[in-house]
């Protein structure tokens, strides 16, 4: 098993694994852009108007003075060839295209407040026919997939003192993005070699990516992207993920672990806690955001899964809604939790469009209280 760089200074690092900080990391999930909109005509300043479309805003983060740390590596894991996206046809408020993925969706114009996620209609992937036209998109030996010298030059600079990560979309998270999640659902009984060679494939670009970076880079963290949960659980069972899934983690955390890692985030909505304890046995140790109107409770996977589990986020949304009082009291319902270590708490979400512009305000300045900040 790894041990931690103590050299390391970032607080997110310091606090995931247990070493001494003087306190957790300030920081949040973004914004709904219709939450954008809504501050803009209740005292956020005019020049933000720019990022009124944008979910995850670095020039917003900024103004509100949010902390941010560590150091990646892009890795080249994307489509090549994309898709030629295409128009099919446009309506009153949305339209319809095939985006550069393959997949045919409805999608609301930006400026829209009453926009959502996608109607998707179509996915590129039906059938094993489908899936080697799609495997063809994503060579392993594709010259693309060269890191630049330039990026590890950029990363020795600071690796000493900072933490280096890697991002991942995640198996059953990269499959729905070629399926959909209906067909992908049917395919693990109706095509099953198939899954397992969409998870064998996409484990091997991700961890042959690692394995060519250059031998002195070291990885602390490998962040994933992983929908797939709702509040009624995951989507998929225990069992199955343990077939499908996980060898595919098993590979990627690995080559990762090679290269020191002892951190593994993954971000999935919902409340997956039935496959929480599949993640952690591949050293996925962060769990995120811990949405609470999903049924999530940080306290109850703590005492279950120990100090192995780490936590970010699980600060509910509704008591921001409310305001006053109702903050103070979420607060304090996190604070031993915080107090416990390998946690670091955050809105379990974007920041929804029924929080006002004061509220949020507030609520800031009273989580850099509990946290030692202010």
């Amino acid at each position: 098993m790894n041990r931690p760089r103590p050299s390391v200074r970032d607080r997110y690092y310091r606090v995931f694994t247990y070493q001494s900080v003087d306190r957790v990391p300030d920081i949040e999930f973004g914004y709904w852009p219709q939450t954008i909109r809504r501050w803009l005509k209740e005292g956020l300043p005019k020049e933000y108007e720019s990022e009124r479309n944008v979910m995850f805003s670095g020039k917003l983060d900024g103004y509100f003075g949010f902390e941010g740390e560590g150091t990646g590596i892009g890795l080249r894991i994307h489509m090549n060839p994309v898709f030629e996206e295409e128009v099919i046809e446009r309506k009153a408020g949305s339209v319809i295209l095939r985006d550069s993925g393959g997949v045919v969706a409805e999608r609301y114009q930006n400026d829209v407040d009453d926009s959502s996620i996608p109607h998707f209609l179509s996915f590129p992937v039906k059938t094993p026919a489908d899936w080697a036209e799609m495997k063809a998109r994503y060579r392993f030996d594709d010259p693309g997939r060269l890191i630049p010298e330039s990026e590890f030059a950029a990363v020795r600079q600071v690796m000493g003192e900072k933490m280096v990560s890697v991002w991942c979309t995640g198996f059953y998270g990269q499959l729905r993005n070629w399926m959909g999640m209906e067909a992908l659902s049917y395919a693990f009984y109706d095509y099953p070699e198939m899954v397992h060679d969409m998870v064998e494939h996409w484990a091997e670009l991700c961890a042959r990516q690692i394995e060519r970076l250059a031998a002195d880079i070291p990885i602390d963290q490998v962040s994933w992207w992983e929908d797939m949960a709702s509040k009624n659980g995951p989507l998929v069972s225990p069992g199955v993920f343990r077939e499908f899934l996980q060898p595919g983690y098993h590979r990627v955390m690995e080559a990762a672990r090679r290269r020191g890692c002892v951190l593994g985030i993954v971000d999935c909505d919902g409340n997956p806690h039935d496959i929480v304890g599949n993640w952690l046995e591949e050293g996925v140790n962060i769990m995120f955001p811990l949405e609470v109107a999903a049924g999530v409770d940080p306290y109850a996977w703590r005492r279950e899964f120990g100090r192995e589990l780490r936590v970010k986020g699980g600060i509910a949304k509704a008591p921001l809604v409310e305001g006053g009082a109702a903050i103070d009291r979420e607060l304090e319902r996190i604070r031993p939790l915080l107090e416990q270590g390998g946690c670091i708490p955050h809105l379990d979400h974007l920041v929804p469009p029924d929080i006002s512009f004061r509220n949020y305000c507030t609520y800031l300045e009273k989580k850099r209280r509990l946290i030692g900040r202010s």
